[in-house]
């Protein structure tokens, strides 16, 4: 018994908790079910208490009926014979004979058990007139031993007597040695002061079964009531649950900043639903429209935390510089609207990648894209989904630049440079107006090394730090060691040729690359006559290799005139 109680509380503890959340559509249907069950109850009690009151007033209204039956049925003639009867005289007359069946068929159509009329004299004495009964059954309800007389009749009870004073009719339950009934009672006196009750009886049990078939009927029906609506609540529930589900679905995708191209307004049938539905579809609206101007990454990061303040932290970013070749050339040839128009579209490419790569998107500089990686959120191969979104970038602008060649246009051709250093991103600004971005030497530098593909004719330069967290995944070519103006050191360039697995096979590309690697180290060594000879054979197996000629033309001008002994093999460049 012991284990018993302790696994129904358990059970209570863990499973009927009521201080822990529950789905709405337990706690709607479990809230409905029970003021239903409540309701029916109530309603199943009042309905059974107003049909138990409908019954008796029929019962009593088909007793009282019958009574003023038995009033019409036993002819006066037999009344005025039972007041000069003595007690021992037989009453065998045709006429009480005729009563007698009379009222055994008024019996049988009303469902009643007694039918009588007992004769009160003025003495007090009282006799049983008539009845339903068969002389036999009345001989065997008195005293199967004696004939069939007029029979005294000394138990009457309290409603006789009062009714026989008041002369009123009565309804009431009595008991006598005949059994437990409901009685209807008709006084009548006549002119010599006798009293002639007219009666009709239902036994108790009778009553009492039709009562019982009135509760079953409001239990039946009440059970079928609370099933209906345990079936409505059930639907309902499950319909809120859905919606709620749907809010709580639209709310996190808010939260994540999730949002479909072509979003339909979701609806529901309950108002207050909708209209929060409604206030959702405007919301995610117009945090969509504001994605356009902030980052997504730095919204997430506003809606995580709760506040937006002044101040950064320092972190190891890969950026990522772009700039689109001859474009002050290209947009003066061009009016304003139409640059604009071309702009948007030229964006809309090469931009797309940026950010299928998880990129964050700082600003656009006219025709330049700034963009980084590994901030405001930690990226750890921040390294590796920069190149990648450089190589996918330039795709992207290649393929726009020949759609608008064969259009006619101007083709746009985009330049990167790529560098991996440590800045400092956060808020920016005054305490009512802030920018999200990054600042730092390193921004600098990615700007500087972007614009060294111009002097050395490449698409995608990157810097030492950059190659050395992504070589294992992509492919590089050593270019120059340089220091771009306003750098305070000078380091190693490379050019971004592909990933690692474009290579694989290609024995063609990677002998080029291993020739290359092999020149520009025999340049290092400053042996002119071996790298230019090396630089040469490169050039014409690639003759639109413009770093290849770059090499030539240089170890030329070494050969005719040899560099200083302190010369170190850093190309420093006076301008941007």
């Amino acid at each position: 018994m012991l284990k018993f109680r302790q696994k129904v509380r358990v059970y209570f503890v863990f499973n009927l908790n009521l201080k822990r959340p529950w789905a709405i559509r337990r706690r709607l249907a479990w809230s409905l079910a029970a003021v239903n069950i409540f309701g029916t109850v109530v309603f199943s009690t009042l309905a059974y208490q107003a049909s138990r009151q409908a019954t008796l007033a029929d019962i009593d209204d088909i007793l009282c009926a019958a009574a003023e039956g038995v009033r019409s049925i036993v002819p006066p003639i037999i009344v005025d014979q039972a007041e000069g009867v003595e007690r021992t005289e037989p009453l065998y007359t045709e006429t009480y004979h005729s009563a007698h069946e009379s009222l055994e068929r008024y019996v049988e159509a009303a469902r009643l058990e007694f039918l009588y009329a007992i004769v009160i004299r003025k003495d007090g004495s009282a006799y049983e007139l008539v009845s339903n009964l068969s002389p036999e059954q009345q001989a065997a309800r008195v005293d199967p031993m004696q004939e069939i007389l007029l029979k005294p009749y000394e138990d009457l009870s309290p409603v006789m007597i009062e009714a026989a004073k008041t002369g009123q009719r009565s309804i009431d339950v009595a008991e006598d040695e005949y059994g437990h009934f409901r009685s209807c009672l008709v006084p009548v006196t006549s002119a010599a002061g006798t009293v002639t009750l007219f009666g009709a009886d239902l036994e108790i049990s009778e009553v009492n079964q039709r009562l019982l078939r009135d509760l079953i009927t409001n239990v039946g029906i009440g059970f079928m009531v609370l099933v209906g609506t345990l079936f409505v609540i059930r639907a309902v529930s499950n319909s809120m649950s859905r919606d709620v589900s749907k809010v709580v679905s639209e709310t996190e995708a808010v939260s994540r900043l999730s949002f479909m191209p072509d979003e339909q307004r979701l609806s529901s049938t309950t108002l207050e639903v909708d209209q929060l539905f409604g206030a959702l579809y405007d919301m995610k609206n117009g945090l969509k429209a504001f994605s356009k101007y902030v980052p997504t990454s730095v919204i997430k990061r506003v809606l995580a935390t709760g506040r937006a303040e002044i101040g950064g932290e320092r972190r190891e970013l890969s950026l990522l510089m772009t700039d689109v070749t001859d474009f002050t050339t290209i947009s003066e040839q061009l009016d304003a609207e139409k640059v604009m128009m071309v702009m948007s579209e030229y964006f809309g490419n090469v931009v797309a990648p940026i950010l299928d790569m998880q990129g964050t998107l700082d600003k656009y500089v006219g025709d330049a894209i700034f963009a980084y990686w590994n901030a405001p959120n930690a990226q750890p191969d921040h390294a590796a989904l920069c190149c990648k979104a450089a190589l996918k970038s330039r795709e992207a602008s290649t393929r726009l630049a020949e759609q608008w060649k064969q259009q006619g246009l101007f083709p746009w051709y985009t330049r990167f440079g790529l560098h991996a250093g440590e800045t400092v991103f956060g808020n920016v600004g005054a305490p009512d107006r802030m920018d999200f971005t990054v600042i730092g030497s390193s921004v600098n530098l990615a700007s500087r090394i972007e614009g060294l593909n111009k002097y050395y004719g490449t698409e995608i330069l990157a810097s030492q730090r950059l190659r050395e967290l992504a070589r294992d995944q992509f492919v590089f070519r050593s270019i120059d060691r340089v220091m771009p103006k306003g750098a305070i050191y000078d380091f190693e360039i490379y050019e971004l040729l592909g990933e690692t697995a474009d290579f694989t096979g290609n024995t063609t590309a990677l002998d080029y690359l291993t020739l290359w690697e092999n020149a520009y180290g025999l340049y290092k060594q400053r042996k002119w006559v071996e790298a230019f000879e090396a630089f040469q054979r490169l050039s014409q197996t690639q003759p639109s290799d413009k770093v290849a000629a770059l090499y030539v033309k240089r170890c030329q001008d070494f050969m005719q005139t040899p560099p200083a002994a302190s010369w170190d093999g850093i190309q420093r460049f006076d301008s941007k």
